[in-house]
């Protein structure tokens, strides 16, 4: 690569919104990432988008923010929203002094909310417990993390913006106290390369600090992990919250055809090789079942863990995980450090990444010299399908199936329908978990997808491709094959990819105690073990 005026490095949510927020406007910008897409805590998240309504007790300007990034992320990120509202239940034993606290400082805030009784709140969602107090409404959401992060990249891309997947960072230039490029390694063939520029953003999350290190600077950040419980199917229509201080297992949100109840806090010392020990699983699905009952009956799909990248400085270095800040910091490294050109953004949370993204990129044109507002609060990210594309999708799909593709694609839904009405076999639906068909498989591992894949995992979190019940036992080899014939990969790169792809399946199933996910596991590890020799 030769030059560009911005590198950012980290390809989460954050990083994704700097990349479109700097081309919308008319900055060059390089994001450099050393997995795929979303690879740190924006793809291990429970992926509510916040009202607020966790922090109006303990942190009125996280709250604040949440309410406004909210309301914008339903306008401009509609196609990635499940506006499905929220619920805070005061659950028989729970403190009423901190449930008026909570609902004084959404009146405060400016949060809408609606007092419910015990039976209204029992209408609405059956399988709270019986014998609860009350309810407050919220607009809590849902908002599906891979594809908020896809959107925000192929915008950006579409504007003449660079994303490089699997290049992980190995040296920033620095040279007259000011940096003047980045160096990486491409992670599959190992080949290193540089691109100049005048100016770096850390928003490497968990890695930041690892990051800043590199270019001679401390950034301390805090890793807090957490683990989630992935269900089945959903056992309310609301994300439900415990309106209690900020605990373990307190929130229940409905994603799609599953739910996910999270999560725990466990200081960790970095971002990588997690695990969750049986007792905390045990802890979590006990707590779980105190706010939703049904819980103790339903099936656990997968858990899954990661870590939250908490700004900690010297200040509250003693702070428990939940006693620090979700409020986010942007740090000017020339201001601090002598190191012109340098920054990072640390802290916050999904729902305020839009509002980390504008105030990185503020600095940027402060820095730069250039007098562009952020539009990011105007632009949609992503074109939705015409009326009539969706009627004809409907000719070759389920409405299950062409809603849930029209989520993922938007405009470029009908690029899948022209394929299907040329080739009827491309409605093949290769996911049934998921409604994955074909074409929808060859659009994304095209070579005219803005955003390329280069691993079945890949592939999985551009459509969701695996992440349903199976886990991929069923339609997770018909990804390898298709890389095969449409020789994008080897057939040694694609034995090597499945592989890969099986061990990350089959982690997530190995810490479910007991059940028929159990079941499952043993199914794809016997028939994968057994005729494709993947161990």
């Amino acid at each position: 690569m030769d030059k560009t005026q911005v590198v950012i490095i980290g390809g989460g949510a954050t990083g994704a919104g700097i990349l479109w927020d700097l081309s919308l406007r008319g900055i060059p910008a390089v994001l450099l990432e050393k997995k795929d897409l979303a690879n740190g805590a924006t793809g291990r998240c429970h992926g509510l988008l916040h009202s607020g309504g966790r922090y109006v007790v303990k942190d009125a300007e996280a709250a604040k923010e949440c309410i406004s990034e909210n309301m914008i992320l339903k306008r401009v990120a509609a196609l990635c929203v499940h506006d499905v509202g929220g619920m805070f239940v005061h659950v028989k034993g729970d403190d009423p002094q901190y449930v008026q606290q909570w609902a004084d400082g959404c009146s405060k805030i400016g949060i809408p909310t609606q007092e419910l009784s015990r039976d209204e709140a029992l209408s609405l969602e059956p399988n709270l417990p019986s014998d609860m107090v009350k309810a407050y409404t919220c607009p809590d959401g849902h908002i599906d993390v891979f594809q908020l992060t896809l959107a925000n990249i192929e915008a950006a891309v579409s504007k003449g913006a660079i994303f490089r997947g699997y290049s992980e960072v190995i040296g920033i230039e620095i040279a007259d106290h000011r940096v003047k490029g980045v160096r990486f390694r491409d992670v599959n063939t190992g080949e290193e390369d540089t691109v100049a520029c005048e100016i770096v953003i850390n928003a490497a999350g968990g890695w930041a600090q690892q990051i800043a290190a590199i270019a001679g600077v401390e950034v301390p950040v805090r890793c807090d992990r957490g683990a989630l419980l992935i269900f089945n199917h959903c056992v309310t229509k609301r994300v439900v919250n415990r309106c209690r201080k900020p605990g373990d297992a307190d929130i229940l949100v409905p994603c799609g055809p599953v739910c996910i109840l999270g999560t725990s806090s466990v200081t960790v010392p970095g971002p990588e090789g997690l695990t969750v020990p049986p007792e905390e699983i045990t802890r979590l699905l006990a707590l779980g079942v105190e706010l939703i009952p049904v819980l103790a009956e339903a099936r656990i799909l997968r858990i899954f863990t990661g870590a939250r990248p908490l700004y900690v400085p010297k200040s509250v270095a003693g702070a428990g995980g939940r006693e620090v800040s979700r409020a986010f910091s942007l740090l000017d490294h020339e201001s601090l450090d002598g190191i012109g050109g340098f920054m990072s953004i640390v802290g916050g949370k999904l729902t305020t990444y839009r509002l980390m993204a504008k105030a990185t990129a503020d600095l940027v044109c402060q820095k730069l010299g250039i007098d562009q507002p952020c539009r990011t609060d105007q632009v949609p990210l992503r074109d939705a399908a015409r009326l009539e594309v969706l009627h004809e999708a409907q000719k070759w799909m389920p409405a299950a199936a062409v809603e849930k593709a029209h989520r993922r694609l938007g405009g470029r839904l009908a690029l899948v329908v022209k394929a299907i009405e040329e080739n009827p076999a491309l409605a093949e639906m290769v996911c049934e978990c998921e409604l994955v068909t074909r074409s929808e498989l060859e659009l994304v591992m095209g070579s005219s997808a803005r955003v390329p894949v280069q691993s079945i995992g890949d592939v999985g979190r551009r459509t969701r491709l695996g992440f349903g019940p199976c886990q991929a036992t069923f339609c997770g080899y018909k990804v390898m094959l298709a890389g095969y014939r449409n020789h994008k990969w080897t057939a040694e790169r694609a034995s090597r990819l499945m592989e890969t792809y099986l061990d990350d399946r089959w982690k997530g199933q190995s810490w479910v105690p007991d059940g028929k996910q159990p079941e499952q596991l043993s199914i794809s590890q016997d028939l994968f073990g057994t005729s494709y020799n993947f161990h």
